[in-house]
């Protein structure tokens, strides 16, 4: 559940008679933070503070006949880090294996990308400034500019470059590099910010979890978190400065919540829902086998969404009956180059073949040039979240999708698999797709490739302008994909990972339910099914909605398919009906919820929607 239900209370409330500070030989007062939840779980332990050293950077100007001695220091200190980064990814390979260190690829790729280097060496060059301080400059300027932009994906990659930047830095300044400690006991890490290379390092038996100022969802401190299996609250902005190595604190990553020194009486009430927590869990996963019915027998497909392929077998753990959503971004952020075909068709072919018939939806490249813009060598947009990407991307460099494709079709002689297009906001782009794809089944054909002629074509609704195309959009491919996420921001124009603004990120505001309600109608008219991607099928009070709205599909996280198995299984179809007539009544989302909630906790009262700690 988001965080943003929790704020009804004053997050700056303390209280002074706090009983748990007797260890530390003074008194400290009960604080509660709020922020993103990262990764599910309950946790009470000890904190172990990390905080990176800030350096001090000199703004140096060096003599013109040492210019080019500067840029080969430079070079040389790249070269050094770029061996650092090497040997943290193969220790992180050895811990969780390659999958998921490929997350330190993306740094090397910034060690190599034109924007770094050149304009760094230009102004060595031209300025006559030392290396380090050029550096600086030029990559405080690439920061300043993402942190402007309203795509969470960017903001998260600030992270890497800074985590970047200070490694080579170190070398400029003749510092050793930094090490980071390991508790000496099991701890949760608190920190202002941690970058994946630091999050490498640490002993996994020693981490409860982790809790951060900065961060987003995909930030790579949460995606290693869910990937470790410990909770993780990231985006809390200032909970690191109240925290010192050894308090108590209580980190709740089911509501994105963290408890500073708390009192002895919400200590006992947390360890009361941590039990709670557990025996709900163990009863939910002995629903794995079964289906995600109604009571009245309406039978909803639950489906993955994952991000590598190692997650397959958690979400055939879990019980998924298909991928309902295989995010291509990563594996193309995460090289020095563009994947080649045989790459891409070795990763789609192993995903394929693990789910052994169950279908498996891929979507196309869904990022823009920007993220890519080291290996394109173009120059970065003022606004990529409404720019350069998505579908609109794909088609003007059309090399791009055609190897992509390419490499899906002949992924599906292994199994069964869908193609889905990204942000459509034009039946002519779904056109031109579709015109492509034929153009890449022929090629195959004539290279005497084996392929599944019949892979069904989908896309995602995500935009108001898909929403109002739908009728006719649907005549055009075989299914749609609701993506809820970006579905809602351009919508309620919200950027959810802004704190100022984020109240207004309401998955059941009335403008998302009629929405909703014309895309099925759409597909229904039109004999496709609809799918939801989105994080709005994870939550408890949205997924009783959506069942009303006849959705077909639901596609989430693999670790939160048993909750939302447990609400379906918890309803009737015809009662959640009737429920979707009765708010799309009301102009409210406050109204919405107070009447989905009632009806919810008459029906579902074990859930951890209705246990959370006061």
């Amino acid at each position: 559940m988001d965080a943003e239900r929790l704020k009804q209370r004053d997050s700056d409330d303390v209280a002074p008679e706090n009983q748990n500070a007797m260890s530390t030989g003074r008194r400290k007062e009960e604080v509660v933070r709020y922020g993103i939840s990262a990764a599910p779980g309950i946790v009470i332990g000890t904190a172990f503070v990390v905080d990176s050293a800030v350096l001090s950077v000199p703004r140096t100007r060096i003599s013109q006949d040492r210019v080019e001695e500067e840029v080969k220091r430079f070079k040389e200190a790249l070269n050094v880090t770029r061996g650092e980064l090497h040997q943290i990814k193969s220790d992180l390979a050895d811990q969780m294996g390659e999958d998921h260190a490929k997350i330190l690829d993306a740094h090397m790729l910034i060690l190599d990308d034109v924007m770094v280097t050149d304009n760094t060496e230009s102004l060595i060059r031209s300025e006559g400034f030392s290396a380090a301080w050029a550096l600086n400059v030029v990559i405080s300027k690439i920061v300043s500019s993402l942190n402007t932009i309203g795509d969470e994906y960017l903001k998260d990659r600030s992270a890497d470059i800074l985590d970047v930047k200070t490694r080579v830095l170190r070398k400029l300044l003749g510092l050793e590099s930094e090490k980071i400690q390991n508790p000496n006991a099991p701890s949760i890490i608190v920190a202002h910010e941690l970058s994946p290379s630091e999050t490498a390092q640490f002993d996994r038996k020693l981490v409860l979890g982790y809790a951060t100022d900065l961060g987003g969802r995909t930030s790579h401190t949460a995606i290693l978190a869910r990937s470790q299996g410990v909770a993780a609250v990231v985006g809390l902005e200032d909970a690191r400065p109240l925290i010192q190595t050894g308090d108590t604190v209580i980190l709740d990553g089911n509501c994105g919540t963290i408890v500073i020194n708390p009192l002895e009486t919400t200590l006992q009430k947390y360890k009361v829902e941590i039990e709670r927590w557990k025996k709900f869990e163990e009863q939910l996963l002995t629903l794995t086998g079964y289906p995600a019915e109604t009571l009245d027998h309406r039978k909803i497909d639950l489906v993955a969404n994952i991000d590598l392929p190692e997650e397959v077998d958690s979400a055939l753990s879990y019980g998924a009956e298909g991928i309902g959503l295989f995010r291509t971004e990563y594996f193309f952020i995460a090289q020095h180059q563009l994947p080649t075909e045989e790459e891409q068709y070795k990763v789609y072919s192993t995903i394929v073949e693990k789910m052994q018939g169950k279908p498996v939806t891929i979507r196309v490249l869904d990022i823009g040039g920007d993220k890519i813009a080291g290996y394109l060598h173009s120059s970065p947009e003022l606004n990529p979240f409404m720019g350069w990407r998505g579908i609109r991307f794909l088609l003007t460099r059309k090399d791009i999708f055609k190897t992509q494709l390419r490499a899906i079709y002949r992924a599906s002689a292994h199994g069964k698999v869908k193609i889905m297009f990204p942000l459509i906001v034009d039946i002519e782009e779904v056109v031109q797709a579709k015109l492509i794809c034929e153009e890449i089944k022929d090629d195959l054909a004539k290279g005497r490739y084996r392929i599944d002629p019949d892979v069904e074509i989908g896309i995602m609704i995500e935009t108001p302008s898909a929403v109002a195309l739908a009728s006719s959009l649907a005549k055009e491919v075989d299914f749609f994909s609701i993506g809820t996420n970006d579905l809602i921001q351009y919508t309620m124009a919200v950027d959810r990972g802004n704190t100022k603004i984020s109240y207004l990120y309401q998955p059941l505001h009335p403008s998302i339910i009629r929405f909703l309600k014309m895309t099925v109608d759409s597909a229904k008219k039109n004999e496709i099914p609809t799918a939801i991607c989105g994080e709005m099928c994870v939550d408890p009070l949205s997924a009783v909605v959506l069942v009303g709205l006849e959705i077909d599909e639901f596609s989430c996280s693999p670790n939160m398919m048993p909750e939302v198995k447990k609400v379906i299984r918890s309803v009737t179809f015809d009662e959640c009906k009737t429920l979707v007539k009765r708010i799309m009544k009301y102009q409210t989302t406050e109204k919405i919820e107070k009447h989905v909630t009632t009806f919810l906790k008459e029906r579902c009262p074990d859930l951890s929607l209705f246990a959370e700690v006061k």
